[in-house]
């Protein structure tokens, strides 16, 4: 930059930039479905900005069966009003924790330091929550076809293991697409959960018949830390 504000840390890493907004958490809470497979998400209000926000999830453990599929982000640009999780299995009751980020700020303190952009938008408040990425990487291995209460799938694994910290989380956006199956112009839905037991995330298409690409596309696994949830 010619002019502005930066801050960098012993390690060299900027943390304040007055030109690049950092992520930021504006909202977080749980999440839990009650009537049917869907559990569905109201932002107190909406985020204004033009990229959807990164919803980040932390599968509740206590149910290790659970499959996430079709994730969707209401609203639109300008207008983010929610969020809705969608179980892959009829019976299943999608249950945890969620934050939603974005790379922007909310003037939420009465005291402490803002800094603007040259177009007049907040860059930082220092009462905004920043989020932690801790690790992320998009290598997959195709398993093979496994059979699961929702009935046959198609298995990938993901190949970084490490164990949650107790307020880290994982990126949904990234699997709320779906995986192209070969001779067929359709797509199969991608289910997504965080296995506790095996410490790694998980991806299972839902076939029947001939299967999906051994290659699903590559999503990215991203992980984020959001201190204090």
């Amino acid at each position: 930059m010619s002019y502005g504000l930066i801050a960098i840390n012993d390690s060299n890493y900027v943390q304040i930039d007055s030109e690049t907004p950092r992520l930021c958490s504006l909202y977080n809470g749980t999440y839990q479905a009650t009537s049917d497979h869907y559990a569905r998400v109201s932002f107190p209000s909406a985020i204004t900005t033009s990229e959807p926000p990164c919803i980040f999830i932390r599968n509740d453990p206590s149910r290790p069966d659970d499959i996430y599929w079709q994730t969707t982000v209401e609203g639109g640009p300008g207008n983010w009003t929610g969020f809705n999780i969608q179980a892959a299995n009829v019976n299943q009751r999608p249950l945890g924790k969620w934050f939603a980020a974005v790379f922007a700020s909310l003037a939420k303190s009465s005291y402490g330091m803002r800094t603007w952009a040259a177009n007049g938008s907040l860059c930082y408040d220092s009462g905004a929550v920043p989020v932690i990425v801790t690790k992320a990487n998009h290598s997959w291995t195709y398993q093979g076809s496994v059979s699961l209460t929702i009935g046959a799938q198609y298995y990938y694994r993901n190949e970084l293991v490490s164990a949650l910290a107790s307020d880290e989380y994982f990126m949904i956006n990234p699997f709320s697409r779906g995986v192209l199956r070969p001779s067929n112009s359709g797509w199969l839905n991608l289910g997504v959960r965080f296995n506790y037991s095996e410490n790694r995330l998980q991806t299972y298409v839902v076939a029947s018949g001939a299967g999906p690409w051994t290659d699903n596309g590559q999503p990215a696994a991203i992980f984020a830390r959001l201190p204090g949830t």
